[in-house]
């Protein structure tokens, strides 16, 4: 056998053996997934969760890994780099430069003014809530929108009549919830008559000032689609 069938065959080898780690670390990848979500709802406050939610990377991780152990997507992506010098000094400048200067700061502005509207308005909202929570809170918090099941959800807050069944939206502007109300809050919603929708911006206070009157029990839910993790 010559040296270039050698390096070929080799290569074969190597190649489908990345192939084969890449689906032995996507066969773990889900659980691990659901953990790390979970436990981004332990911080202290949104903005701790936000930043919890980024160093995860999932998504960058995936695709890391399937470009690095797929020699035809790192082809494409080569040409596709250099498809893209050619371009950058023309439409894809004209299209990046409108979402920046149109769509990107629209968006950061209903974001930042909704967190603004929740810090207004989150003592109101938190002794409103107050009022009518019974001494048992159960937290039910999806850990990502796919999460979001209307009717596991709706079953599992059922379970608990006799608590204060508050439920964390994943949508930060979307108002689905488990029944059949769709008005939008900003805060809070009730969906039932011990049932709640929060939002996870306004969830993260509550969940605070509850610790600190020391006086409610407190149980936290985690779901992912028809399951609880």
């Amino acid at each position: 056998m010559s040296d270039r069938d050698e390096l070929k065959r080799l290569k074969k080898e190597n190649h489908d053996l990345k192939k084969k780690l890449y689906r032995l670390e996507m066969a773990t990848m889900p659980e691990e997934s659901e953990n790390s979500e979970s436990a981004c709802y332990s911080a202290g406050n949104y903005f701790s969760f936000i930043l919890a939610k980024a160093r995860q990377k999932s998504f960058f991780s995936r695709f890391e890994k399937y470009f690095r152990n797929s020699m035809w997507v790192t082809r494409i992506f080569r040409w596709g780099l250099l498809l893209y010098q050619y371009l950058q000094a023309g439409a894809f400048v004209i299209l990046y430069t409108a979402a920046f200067i149109l769509i990107i700061p629209i968006i950061l502005a209903f974001s930042l003014l909704t967190l603004i509207i929740t810090l207004l308005l989150r003592d109101s909202n938190t002794r409103l809530l107050l009022k009518e929570a019974m001494n048992d809170i159960v937290f039910i918090i999806p850990t990502n929108k796919e999460g979001f099941d209307r009717i596991f959800l709706r079953a599992t807050a059922e379970e608990y009549p006799e608590s204060t069944v508050l439920i964390v939206s994943p949508f930060f502007f979307k108002s689905s919830g488990i029944g059949e109300k769709e008005k939008m809050y900003v805060c809070f919603r009730k969906e039932s008559d011990n049932v709640y929708i929060l939002r996870n911006y306004f969830f993260f206070y509550f969940r605070r000032k509850l610790k600190k009157l020391q006086q409610y029990n407190i149980t936290e839910i985690h779901t992912n689609g028809n399951k609880t993790v």
